[in-house]
């Protein structure tokens, strides 16, 4: 069978769904490498995986200016950015190290590489040097296409102004415009050595045809044309549009066998304890996750507490999110039970519903597990357009947390935990997520790129 070569970015969420991509891939007989530029190493050698590391990225390439003291320093500093554009250019390609990367090609050479949308030149390189490739994405659709709403708006199509055609055109054209005027800002004031400037002028130098390049609002700088896509959703999830040519979907990878390295036994054996209340006293079991701190989020988890508090019927359990302490959120109720880190997988196999943040990768593997959904978006990155679909499809309800009080809340999970529609509808969606594994969606997709 093939060599190939899988190259994520490494943060948590593509990490451990690339994990699910890479097993089945090795179990349909294909050898496969996994290499990221993020020291994960440790991560993914513990799911038995062979593993390179690459150079870092490098986000911020810009070099550094020497000292300038006296008056005007800002102007003297944007001054010399500009007189010295090129050199500084040169330094800010040379500190992108795709000369190690080019290594790296020569000594793996497989038969494929399958690497995330987001490592921009690493997939300039690979097009140069006329490797075959196949783009990974995470995401529902990041393209701007008939009958979708941009991934950072919570807009259902049809629904209002704002999901009329005129509504999504303008909100297209609204985000186009203060995406131009921040890239135009970083360019000016970098003397074009910001990432974006970088990139595209190594690809002029490189040969990377600009026609691939296009401009994109969420996540930047960049998407591609043309280039084969898969997405690692199901386009069953997604709202109903003019899909990209190329795009491919493949359904959601959760790694159900995965080997979570922060493993605790005095976790574990809490979690254990909690599971047998469910079990014997049939009461419903609540986890709530915040997956990473921000401000507002103790006030938040706050109020969910509140709000389950008086109900007897209901065990909660919160995903702290690497949070210390637990001392805002006490005097802790009986049926509340909060944990700092804690094994996902393992509590939405036993949970009857999550209240989330509208991350994409909880959400499948929510919808993997068949459980409901009370999505408060984060308001972050892609969280309000994942919001948004849980509500259209009905699986869940998608909720403001600035706005909820606790009563409100309390009265939003009774809703979808007492509505069989929402149980019914998440289920019929978890068949669905199967039938992609079933039926070798992602396999099929490789390997119609390996024959050609």
């Amino acid at each position: 069978m093939a060599r190939i070569v899988c190259i994520t970015s490494g943060l948590t969420g593509i990490l451990y769904a690339s994990f699910e991509l890479v097993a089945r891939l090795e179990a349909a007989g294909h050898e496969v490498i996994y290499a990221c530029p993020k020291e994960v190493g440790e991560k993914v050698q513990a799911q038995g995986f062979e593993y390179v590391q690459l150079p870092v990225v490098n986000y911020f390439p810009e070099p550094e200016l020497p000292v300038f003291k006296g008056n005007l320093q800002k102007f003297r500093r944007l001054c010399y950015k500009w007189r010295n554009k090129k050199s500084r250019q040169k330094m800010a390609i040379a500190s992108l190290r795709m000369d190690e990367f080019e290594s790296v090609i020569e000594n793996l050479n497989p038969d494929l590489w399958i690497l995330d949308v987001e490592l921009h030149e690493h997939i300039m390189t690979l097009v140069a040097k006329k490797k075959q490739i196949l783009l990974l994405s995470q995401w529902f659709s990041l393209w701007h296409r008939k009958g979708l709403p941009p991934l950072l708006e919570d807009t259902i199509p049809d629904e209002k102004w704002a999901g009329s055609s005129m509504g999504l055109a303008w909100t297209w054209w609204k985000i186009k415009c203060q995406r131009w005027w921040i890239f135009w800002k970083k360019k000016i004031r970098s003397g074009r050595t910001n990432r974006r400037s970088v990139l595209q002028k190594y690809a002029q130098k490189i040969g990377f045809p600009k026609r691939y390049i296009l401009e994109n609002f969420w996540p930047g700088p960049f998407v591609y044309g043309e280039l084969p896509v898969m997405n690692m959703t199901a386009l069953e999830l997604e709202f109903p549009h003019d899909i990209r040519p190329n795009s491919f979907y493949v359904g959601s990878m959760v790694f159900e066998n995965r080997v979570d390295i922060q493993t605790n036994v005095v976790v574990e054996k809490r979690l254990n304890a909690i599971f047998k209340i469910k079990k014997e006293t049939g009461k419903s079991l609540i986890y709530c996750s915040v997956s990473t701190y921000r401000k507002g989020d103790k006030a938040f988890l706050k109020k969910i507490t509140e709000a389950v508090q008086n109900r007897k019927d209901w065990l909660l359990i919160l995903g702290l999110g690497g949070m210390l302490g637990t001392d805002f959120l006490q005097p802790l109720p009986k049926n509340v039970h909060a944990f700092g880190w804690i094994p996902q997988l393992k509590v939405l196999s036993e949970a009857d519903l999550s209240i989330n943040h509208g991350g994409i990768h909880t959400i499948n593997e929510c919808v993997h597990f068949g459980v409901t959904m009370l999505v408060y978006s984060g308001k972050k990155s892609d969280q309000n357009g994942c919001a948004a679909r849980i509500h259209f499809h009905k699986i869940g309800l998608m909720a403001d947390k600035d706005l909820d009080d606790a009563g409100t809340i309390e009265k939003k999970i009774d809703l979808v935990l007492s509505n069989e529609t929402y149980r019914e509808n998440v289920e019929e969606m978890q068949a669905v997520f199967k039938n992609y594994k079933k039926e070798n969606q992602l396999i099929e997709i490789v390997n119609q790129f390996l024959n050609d």
